[in-house]
């Protein structure tokens, strides 16, 4: 069997190896979606947002067809001021719509102050999305409908996971990459006098924390709130 694998990428994000018809091929599936995620500011404020891509795709092993590990990538992001709520919108749909993320693409807020006001003119637009309200604590829990809340020192400790594990990377040419680490550099844990362990953040002229929270959302969003598929499969060679 090649090692190599004709992959076909699906528009509604699901990835296939090519069989060419040959039944000694069995055909795997697997996936690559991209998780939108917006830091909403207020007037004055910077808002932010960053594209992660999410894959798993179909490799060979030891001459197996499998699912291979899973990956993610930031590909994406941008940072914005002084536009008005309706633009913000806008752009979210045209971003979450533009190619490629169009059909395999979900999206994610955060929630907390003005990010409620945004996720209300989404679904007055019947855009799906997660409006995540972060919390204290080292915990999430979906609420009804769009709204899950997420402990931010749980959330930054996720993605600091991931990078610690190497299963994010920046792409090469990501743009605002050196802004993105000074933001998730500005955080920091501290211990409180009754022994809870907290998450602060300096801020300073690098460092405005809008990427960071953009990224972080969209880290978490993607571990955690990522559509369950499920795939039907023959029971072959079963006699009862």
């Amino acid at each position: 069997m090649s090692q190599v694998l004709d992959l076909v990428f699906m528009p509604d994000g699901r990835v296939i190896n090519e069989t060419y018809h040959d039944p000694a091929i069995p055909r795997v599936t697997g996936f690559q979606n991209y998780w939108v995620a917006a830091d909403l500011g207020q007037a004055n404020d910077f808002s932010a947002v960053t594209v992660i891509k999410d894959e798993a795709l179909p490799v060979v092993d030891e001459n197996r067809i499998i699912v291979g590990p899973r990956n993610w990538t930031v590909v994406y992001a941008d940072r914005f001021r002084g536009v008005s709520y309706v633009d913000v919108v806008d752009h979210l749909i045209r971003l979450k719509n533009a190619h490629p993320f169009g059909g395999k693409s979900h999206l994610a807020i955060d929630g907390t102050s003005i990010g409620r006001v945004v996720s209300d003119m989404l679904q007055a637009q019947s855009v799906p999305h997660w409006a995540v309200t972060m919390t204290g604590g080292q915990d999430w829990s979906k609420k009804s409908g769009r709204y899950v809340n997420a402990g931010k020192t749980f959330m930054i400790e996720n993605l600091a996971v991931m990078f610690a594990a190497g299963e994010i990377r920046f792409a090469h040419d990501l743009p605002l990459r050196a802004e993105i680490e000074a933001d998730l550099a500005s955080f920091s844990t501290e211990t409180t006098a009754a022994g809870n362990q907290i998450i602060t953040q300096s801020r300073s002229a690098a460092g405005h924390g809008d990427l960071g929270i953009a990224l972080i959302v969209g880290a978490f969003a993607s571990k955690y709130l990522r559509p369950q598929q499920m795939e039907v499969r023959q029971l072959k060679n079963y006699y009862g």
